[in-house]
């Protein structure tokens, strides 16, 4: 893969809002050569699909990850469940895997009751067709930058479902939320008539909403079997006198340059991380070689299905 595309990659998940003249700086190209490669990469779907960042524990929220395997694998029932899980509201994320578990599903819901409910629902819906592997609430996500496609180093840290700062916010803060949840790369002044706010209005909301930490950036999804971008999620689970090295770890994840996301959860696996590489993915060896795991479960990802931050109808009307 070519340097200017790495680096044009890195921009549009670093901030998938950036301009095309910014962007022609940070790549070092014309404004019009920018535009045209976006364009490309866009239409080869390349870059599939652009995501606001949300701290969902801004509204109360929490996040919850199950490992679900399917017990008819054919094309068709694949299909179905795969349609049937992208139309529930409090699923936001569901990533296809092609070792370790079929699929990996992420909740953001008000708290585990609400989660059981939505869980059983679906369990029972698919129960002859799919089992549960694994359900772990997560304590907090920290999420980087994908520096392995850069030589610079950013070592920005995104910290969500931290400790619950619950935040109010007004009824044209919603609707601006909403709007640039539901289309990320969406024209302010677009957002200002489908609203009905005022321009001016809706630029200061977007600014008090990323100042206030509720949004936390925009990113981009990419089509890693397109660019030969290897992806695996490992859960790790420490020796029992091992546990304390767990910020030791933390420091780690936040340090190399192909861990894009960090999880402490409750449950047999104490951390989880997501590792992407341009090559053949080798970091469990190194991890291994460093910390006192007792445990590891590597699932290799195939496909992002989904991948949200909000459910939008309940989660900030």
């Amino acid at each position: 893969m070519k340097s200017k595309i790495k680096k044009l990659l890195f921009e549009c998940t670093k901030n998938s809002r950036i301009t095309t003249k910014e962007l022609g700086k940070r790549i070092e190209a014309s404004q019009q050569s920018a535009s045209y490669l976006l364009n490309t990469l866009k239409r080869k779907k390349i870059i599939e699909s652009p995501s606001t960042i949300v701290d969902a524990v801004k509204f109360g929220f929490i996040n919850v990850i199950v490992g679900i395997n399917f017990i008819k694998t054919d094309h068709a029932t694949k299909k179905q469940v795969l349609e049937d899980l992208r139309d529930y509201n409090s699923i936001t994320g569901i990533e296809e895997c092609k070792e370790g578990v079929d699929l990996i599903i992420d909740y953001v819901v008000p708290n585990l009751s609400a989660f059981n409910k939505v869980h059983l629902e679906i369990a029972d819906k698919f129960s002859n067709k799919t089992r549960i592997v694994f359900v772990y609430p997560i304590i907090v996500s920290h999420e980087y930058y994908k520096n392995y496609l850069i030589r610079k180093f950013d070592s920005t840290d995104k910290i969500l479902f931290g400790d619950r700062e619950i935040v109010e916010i007004s009824n044209d803060e919603s609707l601006i939320l909403k709007e640039l949840v539901r289309t990320p790369d969406k024209k302010l002044i677009d957002m200002a008539e489908s609203t009905n706010v005022p321009i001016k209005s809706v630029i200061k909301i977007k600014r008090d909403l990323e100042r206030k930490g509720i949004i936390r950036g925009y990113t981009s999804i990419l089509n890693n079997n397109k660019l030969g971008i290897q992806r695996q999620i490992i859960l790790l689970k420490f020796l029992g006198e091992g546990v304390r090295e767990i910020d030791k770890f933390s420091d780690y994840a936040k340090n190399n340059k192909n861990i894009i996301r960090f999880l402490k959860l409750i449950g047999e696996y104490q951390t989880a991380i997501i590792i992407e590489e341009m090559g053949e993915i080798n970091l469990i060896r190194d991890i291994r070689e460093n910390f006192p795991i007792e445990n590891y479960r590597i699932m290799k990802s195939e496909k992002i299905h989904k991948k949200n931050y909000l459910p939008i109808s309940n989660g900030i009307d």
